[in-house]
């Protein structure tokens, strides 16, 4: 009887102390961890890290693929070498060069649905927010919202005018995913010839 008696206690007391276990570390973690799997594979959303020029960072065509947009080079010019008499003035025409490619093709995404744009302190501008760069209508054929071929690198280019050389670009996808590089003060980089060798000139 008292044999029986202190095994019923001792598996009282095992049955508590598990109670008391499991409790403490649901309250620690009441959610269950975010495994790797668990993540989009390839894909840098929401990543705040800004890259430097030659980095690839990935985002999502308009079908939900992996797209790889690798900053490749930018140039500064006076956004109004054509045309002097505009009112505005003190700003820069900045061309921006990436390269784009993906596994399956597709396309970026249209303006209405995300956007490439410039942010330095306050100020911000957008791609399709240019004034009167110098190579305006030449570089139609390297728009970023072209549809690219599969496994085929593209080669685009998009402007603006910005108030100050610098900044960060920004380029963010239909689905949320935002890529961000920090652009030099000075020309650097390749791939801005088809814009910079029209400089000054109609085309």
């Amino acid at each position: 009887m008292k044999k029986a008696t202190m095994a019923a206690v001792f598996v009282a007391i095992l049955s508590v102390a598990g109670c008391t276990d499991n409790d403490a570390r649901g309250n620690a973690d009441p959610k269950p961890a975010r495994t790797e799997s668990q993540a989009p594979q390839g894909i840098d959303d929401g990543d705040p890290t800004a890259r430097s020029i030659g980095q690839t960072v990935t985002l999502r065509d308009t079908e939900g693929h992996p797209m790889q947009l690798t900053l490749t080079g930018i140039a500064y010019r006076d956004a109004f070498a054509k045309d002097k008499t505009l009112a505005l003035s003190g700003k820069y025409a900045l061309a921006i060069a990436f390269t784009m490619k993906s596994k399956t093709g597709g396309m970026l995404g249209a303006q209405t649905d995300n956007g490439i744009k410039w942010q330095h302190g306050a100020d911000t501008a957008e791609g399709w927010d240019y004034t009167d760069a110098p190579w305006q209508g030449c570089i139609d054929a390297h728009t970023p919202y072209a549809e690219i071929e599969s496994n085929r690198e593209y080669k685009a280019i998009t402007d603006m005018n910005v108030p100050t050389k610098g900044g960060t670009l920004i380029i963010e996808d239909a689905y949320g995913g935002v890529a961000r590089w920090q652009l030099p003060e000075a020309d650097s980089g390749s791939g801005t010839e088809p814009a910079t060798r029209y400089t000054t000139e109609d085309c």
